[in-house]
């Protein structure tokens, strides 16, 4: 029986390999000592939003696994189907890749993360630095967590969820084979310029180019006690060497940085934010919400000549030398 149950696991997995054929496997580094690259994997959902894999309905799955897989729990009901119908939205594709996690709506990119070995190796050190400040309790999983993410760079993964046709011509896939990263930023005329700079001292208050909250409240009246931080986590940055966190929108996307430390990039170009605006616009069908639209379709694609940086600054610990900020923008 037990040798029975083992083969019949190996039914699924063999019908979607050959469901797959064709699609080649996810692009990884195949130089490293591991990988795992898997072909594109195709999930139905039916018009009650029940899913099926490979043509497999959910019962004979459950069947074939001795009850180990259950598609019926990961239903999203008729309301949702109907909802995306509606929208015009035949197919999303989620791709995971050694360059990074990529969104595609209707085979169009929509904003995706950027990895690179550098980054990834970063996110595992902001995670156990930072783990004992906004979780404490879960340290354990932060080390965990750093041994494993560089292996996330080995590992390729598709996952295509296809919505029941409503009769419209048919949209293809995207072709795999086709670049998935948006091209680099290229110079040219900046519609808007923005630099920001806030200074947190040891007591939470912030300053923006040498004028403080404090100050803006004794002048003005105002109460900014929501942009104030605790001392208690202002410290506690300071005394795991936390100096700066920033960001910069450039004309490909948004770069993040941790100290000096890169982390994975937000990629988006021109042409992904109009992708982006169109299907932004598809999904919200709220007439209340209409006015947002009419914003999303005029600003949304101008987003690319955006050129704008804020940074949080704290200071540096006691001894410790200043970590200039990133991005070569300034100290």
């Amino acid at each position: 029986m037990k040798f029975a149950k083992r083969i019949s696991l190996l039914i699924p997995a063999l019908a979607i390999a050959l469901s797959a054929c064709g699609a080649p496997a996810a692009e990884v580094d195949r130089n490293s000592d591991f990988f795992l690259a898997l072909p594109r994997i195709e999930v139905a959902l039916d018009d009650n939003g029940t899913p099926s894999i490979a043509g497999l309905s959910p019962e004979l799955l459950n069947t074939l696994t001795f009850g180990q897989l259950d598609l019926n729990q990961f239903a999203i009901g008729k309301d949702w189907v109907d909802y995306l119908k509606s929208t015009g939205v035949q197919h999303i594709e989620l791709a995971f890749h050694g360059k990074g996690a990529f969104i595609y709506a209707n085979g169009k990119q929509l904003p995706s993360i950027r990895l690179s070995e550098e980054s990834v190796s970063n996110i595992g050190d902001v995670a156990e630095s930072m783990t004992s400040i906004f979780a404490p309790g879960f340290e354990g999983y932060a080390a965990l967590a750093k041994r494993f993410l560089p292996l996330a760079r080995s590992l390729g993964l598709g996952l295509v969820i296809r919505v029941p046709s409503t009769g419209a011509p048919e949209i293809p896939l995207r072709d795999p084979k086709a670049p998935a990263l948006a091209a680099p930023a290229t110079p040219g005329e900046d519609s808007v310029l923005i630099r920001v700079v806030i200074d947190y001292d040891q007591n939470g208050v912030p300053s923006v180019a040498g004028v403080s909250a404090t100050e803006l409240e004794q002048m003005f009246g105002l109460n900014l006690t929501t942009v104030k931080l605790d001392p208690n986590f202002v410290r506690a940055l300071i005394d795991r060497g936390v100096q700066h966190i920033s960001m910069r929108s450039e004309g490909d996307g948004l770069a993040l940085a941790f100290n000096d430390k890169p982390l994975p990039n937000l990629v988006c170009d021109e042409n992904c934010l109009k992708n982006t605006s169109e299907v932004i616009v598809a999904l919200n069908t709220y007439p209340e919400f209409s006015q947002i639209n009419t914003l999303v379709e005029k600003f949304g694609p101008t987003l690319a000549s955006v050129n704008a940086e804020i940074a949080l600054r704290f200071p540096p610990a006691p001894g410790a030398q200043r970590i200039p900020l990133p991005f070569a923008s300034g100290n």
